[in-house]
């Protein structure tokens, strides 16, 4: 069996839609943030052109630096970038472990809760380390033990860059009309969404990417290499050669789990082509407060120094080209010392 603690992930929101016709919004600061704005039901562009910008005709201009195919109907929810130079938000919303942020010359910081970060910044996570941030459009990214990160913004695109630099990283993005506007950067090619829910794995000699919802664009040295749709996973190699594949299904629990004492024993049923097993334990069903990750090759777990209390678990299995499955969540709850399960 082996063990280690590492890993982590994860939010997300879906768009509803209808628009046109309806007076300015009552205050536009709210619960828009400087330079953007987030639909309302009701919401038109011109109205919102003049309300922000002090002139209705101006709606080109927003509709053309959203590329906005149909401007005439607006999804609620949806953000509308406002000015060009719009600054990169990054709230952070949950840390385990040490947690650094990093400027280009290279001096650290500590993070903590409620720190806000900007574009430039790399986010690096130390042994045993979880991070979970947010977006200013209410995309999540989670960070896992061992890794780092570094946030870039395409001004004249809109488009966020997540240059994945070491280990792992998994994102729920929402959905924006228009071109894609949110990429994970790996050595050896990007890939581009609109809005999903994936995870990407730099792997020895290339990435892999496991889609859980939507589809995800893949490209190496500037030239499309395919798309990786919901329940598929994908890895692509130095020489961008894109294998696509199935996820694995979901791990069964075994029935003899335990958790006391500040220790969590589970099981998992053999599962063929799984050569990895994983599990994530955090204090929200959301999994943005990972608070434990533990790897076994045999599907076997000793998770140790849990503080007790109930948690949400969730499992997958690992295939043969580093591909992580889908999960199978559960709720646990861990007894302190000297208590029975």
């Amino acid at each position: 069996m082996t063990q280690g603690v590492i890993g982590g992930l994860l939010g997300g929101l879906l768009l509803a839609g209808t628009a046109m016709a309806a007076p300015p919004p009552a205050n536009p600061q709210s619960p828009s943030s400087p330079g953007y704005h987030i639909v309302r039901p009701g919401d038109t562009l011109w109205d919102i052109a003049e309300a922000y910008l002090g002139d209705a005709r101006a709606w080109r201009r927003v509709r053309d630096l959203n590329h906005l195919s149909d401007p005439y109907h607006l999804q609620p929810d949806t953000k509308l970038i406002l000015e060009e130079n719009s600054p990169l938000g990054i709230d952070v919303l949950h840390l385990e472990g040490e947690v650094w942020a990093e400027d280009v010359d290279g001096n650290r910081r500590p993070l903590l809760t409620g720190m806000q970060l900007g574009a430039g910044q790399s986010v690096v996570t130390g042994p045993f380390a979880f991070v979970s941030l947010r977006l200013e459009d209410g995309s999540q990214v989670v960070l896992p033990s061992s890794s780092r990160i570094r946030f870039i913004k395409e001004r004249e695109q809109g488009i966020v860059r997540v240059r994945l630099e070491r280990g792992a990283v998994e994102s729920k993005v929402t959905p924006r009309p228009g071109e894609e506007h949110y990429q994970v950067e790996t050595p050896v090619g990007i890939i581009g969404v609109r809005g999903t829910h994936f995870r990407v794995r730099e792997q020895a000699g290339g990435a892999t990417t496991s889609v859980l919802r939507g589809a995800v664009a893949i490209s190496h040295d500037g030239r499309p290499q395919g798309r990786v749709r919901e329940g598929e996973g994908g890895r692509l190699d130095s020489r961008g050669r894109l294998t696509r594949v199935a996820l694995l299904p979901a791990p069964t629990l075994l029935p003899d789990w335990r958790g006391a004492g500040g220790v969590l024993h589970a099981r998992v049923e053999p599962l063929p082509g799984a050569i990895q097993y994983r599990l994530q334990m955090s204090r929200d069903s959301d999994f943005i407060e990972l608070v434990r990750e533990a790897v076994s090759d045999d599907g076997e777990f000793k998770v140790e120094d849990v503080p007790a209390g109930a948690y949400h678990v969730r499992l997958s299995a690992v295939d043969a080209n580093g591909i992580e499955g889908r999960e199978a969540h559960h709720v646990f709850f861990l007894r302190g010392v000297g208590a029975h399960r």
